[in-house]
């Protein structure tokens, strides 16, 4: 009964987990989009086929460890309504294991654009549209621009500065 987990020689391990990062502007967060992504990742030697030939001489290509580092490019999918910080996981794209073990992931951390009219907060958008004081006291029609485009709204007579609406 020793309490910790013993693993067996040889058994097969899983590699280790990637992180990236990938900038997304306001618009590709909010609608989604498919966005290349290149990276570093460990595959195996071309020349030794990842056996590393240590039993009588040592590759010249990975000097026995029997992994090279490639610069790897691969399409990934942002899902609509992404945010800031959020990550996307993609399965066995990481490190190789070890012993015949599948790859680790790669950890896609998002970045998304700060936007000249949109703010967004939860799952809120927000945007500042300024209007004259006449239509802001005798009321009128103004036009207000959203994600999915420009939007006519009647400002009611009397609004106060700061009043918020909902579209």
């Amino acid at each position: 009964f020793g309490g910790g987990s013993a693993r067996r020689k040889n058994a097969p391990q899983r590699g280790e987990s990637l992180r990236a990062s990938i900038t997304l502007s306001f618009e590709e967060a909010a609608f989604g989009a498919e966005k290349e992504l290149s990276y570093h990742r460990v595959e195996n030697c071309a020349d030794c086929n990842g056996s590393g030939k240590i039993i009588k001489e040592k590759c010249p290509d990975c000097y026995g460890s029997g992994y090279s580092a490639n610069r790897k490019k691969i399409q990934v999918s942002i899902p609509a309504g992404i945010d800031n910080g959020q990550s996307i996981r993609i399965r066995e794209k990481g490190e190789p294991g070890t012993n015949g073990g599948p790859r680790g992931d790669l950890l896609v951390e998002v970045i998304v654009s700060r936007h000249a009219t949109f703010q967004r907060q939860d799952m809120d958008i927000y945007s500042n549209v300024p209007i004259s004081f006449a239509v802001a006291a005798l009321g009128g029609t103004i036009q207000v621009d959203t994600v999915d485009g420009k939007v006519e709204y009647d400002v009611k007579a009397g609004t106060q500065t700061g009043t918020r609406v909902r579209l």
